[in-house]
């Protein structure tokens, strides 16, 4: 009989295949106590290990490039700065020297004070990051042990119809595995907002996450069902179950063959009223989806691959060779380019304090673009002078107020006047729009839209900022909750705000692209979603079910909820 794990789903789809269970990430540590002869070699050992782990990411990092998406990198660019963090890279040194113990034994210590000062802060941020304070340290005693790392990810290995089961995966680990037919993952810890749930959904792979003890129940090459829509594991189906499932496989990807014939067909409600439906995107082969799916164009382009794995920021022909390529692909169709988004979790080397002491509330998005205007103007200058080539409008992140769009018209007007008053062809009246992120700016919008031209709404960081709930935290995990009465009154709020004033209103967050939501934002008043083109087709199929002006009807009650089950109660979900 075949055993079930329970976890929680993390990414769609069924995968069926053999298991590749991974070992443990980290390596046993001695402990031993030096000769004071010793002591300086030891250090050096260490240091020496050190940039061998920062070597071998920076060479994973290097080769990845552009072949996988922001979240992944992201990541990898996270460790590779805790690599040159004192806190994790020099207090072990401090412990080989004043305790004369092994670089072992130190980094041990170090990273247990770390983890254990992370555990009892009061910030969810802070206590999220003892998991990459975990892989890094992990990376480093690889590398005093001389040990390689996990060698699933080698690139002549084949995947096919493999079903990887671990403790957790590494960003740097996921080099080409979905290209290479991995069918699934079942990772033991985690929640559905964490780094590997993110990953696994940035690549199309069937997830389930927070299967415990996952690694002792399944054996290599055991034959696994990995349900990714009911956060289930089958371990040895029988004949029955995996036919059963096989045949869902088939029935998906039946689905989605028909669901490409919608490809041609402009997305409507089944009471014919027009939808339209942009693209998130940030590589070529998103923009090729995109067009593939019927998207109306891209409303949100991520320029930030453009300033990753790299010590300095791009300068002003790249940027605009990037825009240009871009606008060219689209065929016509509009570009939104979203001014450099980093910050939090996304940490660049752009000149910034790498110890700021609360990053997810530091100096982010339009604030580190206003705080350094140099890098903030060769940016302007790049997508000015692409404009001039297609339409193409400017979105800025983690606006706050009025104040931030104020000085960003005036940079704009000031590059504008810069590029013709030297010749060069730009539009210098570029149609400029927020991104609402913040409750203080969903607060603001009526201010706000005085001086934009249109707002696209970010439920994932809107959500995380009004709950105060750090998303990729398992630990609170069920207080971050799209339902919440109180993040439903300031999305609908802004779009009542914006229809008033007669500018567009987008929603670019997970929510756009969650069919679960969609008779939802439809309640809401909402017309324009932004969203992965992976779910353009989908988003397509339910809309044309849906009745809009009913759906409008309930919005008064909806507003009304108490709760998210009593916002459900009255959407019937």
């Amino acid at each position: 009989m075949a055993l079930l794990l329970s976890g929680q789903a993390a990414s769609k789809g069924i995968g069926i295949g053999r298991a590749r269970v991974l070992e443990v990430g980290g390596v046993e540590a001695p402990e031993y106590t030096l000769e004071p002869d010793q002591i300086g070699s030891e250090i050096e050992r260490f240091r020496a290990a050190v940039a061998q782990a920062r070597a071998g990411l920076r060479t994973i990092a290097d080769r990845l490039e552009q072949q996988v998406s922001s979240e992944v990198r992201d990541f990898i660019e996270t460790h590779l700065l805790m690599l040159e963090d004192d806190a994790l890279v020099e207090a072990p040194v401090e412990f080989i020297r004043g305790r004369a113990c092994n670089a072992e034994w130190a980094l041990k210590q170090a990273r247990d004070q770390l983890m254990a000062a992370f555990d009892q802060m009061q910030d969810d941020y802070f206590r999220s990051r003892r998991d990459d304070v975990d892989q890094v340290a992990k990376r480093i005693a690889g590398a005093l042990a001389n040990r390689e790392s996990r060698t699933l990810m080698a690139e002549d290995d084949s995947l096919a119809d493999t079903v990887i089961v671990a403790d957790d995966i590494e960003p740097a680990e996921l080099t080409g595995l979905a290209d290479r037919g991995l069918a699934a993952f079942m990772i033991e810890s985690g929640g559905p907002q964490s780094h590997s749930s993110i990953l696994a959904r940035s690549m199309g792979v069937p997830c389930i996450v927070g299967v415990r003890g996952a690694r002792q129940m399944v054996s290599e090459g055991q034959l696994l069902i990995v349900d990714g829509e009911r956060g289930f594991a089958l371990i040895d189906p029988d004949g029955e179950r995996l036919t059963r499932y096989r045949e869902r496989q088939v029935e998906q990807r039946r689905r989605q063959s028909a669901l490409q014939r919608l490809a041609s067909v402009a997305p409507r409600t089944a009471d014919e009223v027009a939808i339209s439906l942009w693209a998130n995107a940030e590589q070529v082969k998103d923009i090729e989806m995109a067009l593939r799916n019927g998207a109306a164009g891209v409303g949100l382009f991520r320029t930030e691959f453009l300033y990753l794995n790299r010590n300095s920021a791009p300068d002003e022909d790249e940027q605009y060779a990037a825009c240009v390529a871009t606008i060219g692909l689209m065929g016509g169709k509009p570009v939104t380019f979203r001014t450099l988004d980093v910050g939090a979790d996304k940490q660049l080397n752009l000149g910034q304090d790498p110890h700021e002491p609360n990053p997810a509330l530091g100096l982010r998005g339009i604030r580190l673009s206003l705080r350094f205007p140099d890098i903030f103007r060769t940016q302007l200058r790049a997508i000015l002078r692409a404009a001039a080539l297609g339409p193409v409008s400017l979105l800025l992140p983690m606006i706050n107020g009025c104040e931030d769009v104020l000085q960003t018209r005036k940079l704009v007007k000031e590059v504008g006047e810069e590029l013709r008053g030297a010749g060069i062809a730009c539009d210098p009246n570029i149609a400029i729009g927020g991104m609402i992120e913040v409750p203080a700016a969903a607060l603001a919008a009526p201010q706000l839209l005085d001086i934009l031209d249109f707002v696209s709404i970010g439920t994932n960081d809107l959500i995380q900022y009004t709950l105060a709930t750090d998303r990729g935290n398992q630990a609170v995990a069920r207080w971050y909750d799209p339902l919440h009465p109180a993040v439903l009154r300031l999305i609908s709020a802004v779009i009542d705000t914006a229809q008033a004033y007669g500018k567009p209103v987008a929603l670019c967050g997970e929510m756009a692209g969650d069919t679960r939501y969609t008779a939802l934002l439809l309640a809401l008043g909402l017309k324009d979603f932004s969203l992965h083109p992976r779910g353009i087709l989908e988003l397509k199929e339910t809309l044309s079910k849906l009745h809009r002006k009913p759906l409008l009807a309930l919005k008064r009650d909806i507003l009304a909820a108490t709760s998210a089950d009593a916002v459900a109660s009255v959407l019937r979900m």
